[in-house]
């Protein structure tokens, strides 16, 4: 019985093994997503999406690697794209008020969409966020969608909750728009494959 315990440990470790989860680069804008364009220019939000989860996936894979070229070959592995539909900010920084990012996420499998999820998460600065421009602050909000993607991509039951706003937003920017579809596969109806769909572009004035 002995003799059979190393060679059960290894295979067990090769059949059950998680495969890993890259994210594709380069993130995308909705083509209806709402951002003001200074910011966008500016604070390059795909790229601080593409740092910031692609660092969290990258400490989660064996590889320590966390993107993938879109359209490269994913060998089997799970590929996360992330579509941004809606970004709140303008310029001036904390004194124009709480920003926001907000994303589609598809988890695909062998080029199959498997999973999809909504996702936004706002921030006023934390400390001393009254000093910060709109740029830092934004990239707190790509921060905390890193930790959360990292979580969803690995445990399926792990359902993104929706962030409330923050006590000092205004009413117009809290009103959730008309949803939008992603722009790249066709949603399937099944419930494991839709968790939320993202909101509609808004003006960010």
């Amino acid at each position: 019985m002995k003799n059979w315990l190393p060679i059960f440990l290894i295979y067990s470790t090769t059949t059950f093994a998680a495969s890993a989860t890259y994210l594709e680069v380069p993130v995308t804008y909705h083509p209806k997503a709402g951002v003001v364009e200074n910011v966008k220019k500016e604070c390059q939000i795909e790229e601080m999406l593409a740092k910031r989860v692609g660092d969290v996936l990258g400490k989660q894979n064996a590889s320590g690697k966390g993107t993938i070229e879109a359209g490269a070959d994913s060998a089997g592995d799970q590929v996360l794209r992330l579509q941004i539909t809606h970004v709140l900010g303008v310029g001036g920084g904390a004194w124009s008020g709480p920003k926001a990012i907000t994303v589609i996420a598809e988890l695909l499998e062998n080029g199959k969409l498997t999973r999809q999820t909504k996702i936004n998460r706002w921030s006023v600065g934390g400390v001393f966020g009254a000093f910060k421009g709109t740029c830092t602050i934004l990239d707190r909000s790509a921060i905390a969608i890193g930790k959360d993607m990292g979580r969803w991509v690995k445990n399926p039951a792990y359902k993104i909750v929706e962030e409330p706003a923050p006590k000092d937003a205004a009413p117009s920017e809290v009103s959730p728009p008309e949803a939008v579809a992603p722009e790249s596969a066709v949603i399937q109806s099944s419930p494991q494959v839709i968790d939320a769909v993202a909101p509609k572009s808004e003006k960010t004035e």
